[in-house]
């Protein structure tokens, strides 16, 4: 299961408390207990949340290749130090850090920060639900739209190009009901034939390589008379 964030840290009880708290919270966790793990674990997984140990080896140089985008998409990254002043905060700051925690972590704390994130995210969506996202997660399905990657269950899932796009015009409206023709303007970006079969032909196929049926509720649904809408939102 992808992991929502990664715990950069040697392993301690306070760190194993931390990861049951967050897994109790329903977030997926990975712990590792060096930088060249966090990075394999960054190139693999694209986690949201990166909570970093910055008296850790290596965690300067780790937290410089994020930010000069050698590790993408760039996670938010939590910088955990023993002691934080206001001198040591700006210097996080200014390196690439989004928020500094001090040592010993506090779990609720950790936690309210990643919920405060992903609040204002969802906020964001809705604000500018236009705007195409670059990396999508629904439930057992993952999108990487810049690299043209879609898996299922974490398997590959091989579209064609008007497969891929009717799927990202979908998912980029969650829980919007969506007709065939406005599926079909916004992909072919022609004027839309009644008679044409293009969109259910797509979402058919769509269904048998997701491994879904015509009934299916959770990721592509049929609205009966109108057209399609993909699971609730994201």
């Amino acid at each position: 299961m992808k992991p929502d964030i990664i715990l950069v840290s040697h392993q301690s009880e306070q760190i194993t408390k931390l990861c049951n708290f967050l897994r109790y919270s329903k977030i997926n966790v990975l712990h590792v207990g060096n930088t060249h793990d966090a990075k394999a674990g960054l190139a693999l997984h694209s986690p949201a949340f990166l909570l970093l140990d910055i008296d850790m080896f290596g965690a300067d140089c780790l937290l410089s290749e994020i930010v000069n985008g050698d590790i993408t998409p760039s996670p938010y990254i939590i910088a955990a130090s023993t002691l934080f002043d206001s001198k040591e905060r700006t210097a996080m700051f200014r390196q690439g850090a989004d928020v500094c925690i001090e040592k010993p972590i506090e779990e609720e704390e950790v936690l309210a920060i990643i919920g405060v994130v992903l609040q204002r995210r969802q906020r964001n969506v809705q604000l500018h639900s236009n705007i195409p996202r670059p990396y999508i997660k629904y439930k057992e399905l993952t999108i990487d739209v810049p690299r043209w990657k879609v898996t299922m269950c974490g398997n590959s899932v091989s579209l064609t190009r008007k497969e891929f796009e009717v799927l990202c015009f979908l998912a980029n409206r969650a829980g919007t009901v969506l007709t065939k023709e406005e599926i079909y303007t916004a992909v072919w970006k022609t004027r839309y034939d009644s008679k044409s079969t293009h969109v259910s032909d797509q979402i058919s196929s769509l269904r048998r390589k997701l491994g879904l049926n015509s009934r299916d509720v959770n990721y592509i649904q049929t609205v009966i008379g109108v057209g399609y809408r993909f699971g609730t939102s994201i």
